[in-house]
């Protein structure tokens, strides 16, 4: 059975997509590593828990979102079609033009100090090294 859900890439718009209702398929595509984010009781986001660092996408409640991800409903435990109105609302929250200013200014400045905390490591290394062959 298909349902309707919403797909969310990375530096995309939100796409309304018919899945197979079934997890198997959703690791597939997103990966196996899912974790749940509960928007309300019946609507969630499924993320892969171990997306690239540098995959920033979309901001939910402080909180950053990294690779792609799929918003689901459920309805007693099983994924079920989103309604109209769930659509639209997501789509609106989840809109590319909403995030994308507050991903980039946040994608630099983390890739700033990942970096420079990574050249800096580099540096240590490189001392510890040279201090190693003089001790030796």
């Amino acid at each position: 059975m298909k349902t309707k859900a919403l797909l969310v890439m990375t530096g995309k718009e939100i796409q309304v997509v018919k899945i197979p209702a079934s997890l198997k398929f959703i690791r597939a595509f997103i990966g196996k590593n899912l974790f749940k984010i509960e928007l309300t009781d019946n609507t969630f986001i499924l993320a892969n828990e171990k997306a690239p660092l540098e995959e920033f996408n979309r901001f939910y409640q402080g909180r950053i979102i990294l690779g792609s991800f799929i918003i689901i409903s459920t309805k007693k435990g099983h994924i079920s079609s989103m309604n109209k109105k769930s659509i639209r609302y997501y789509s609106n929250i989840f809109r590319l033009k909403r995030h994308q200013r507050k991903i980039q200014k946040y994608k630099d400045s983390f890739l700033e100090k990942y970096y420079s905390k990574k050249e800096e490591h580099k540096n240590v290394s490189t001392m510890q090294a040279e201090f190693s062959k003089i001790a030796t």
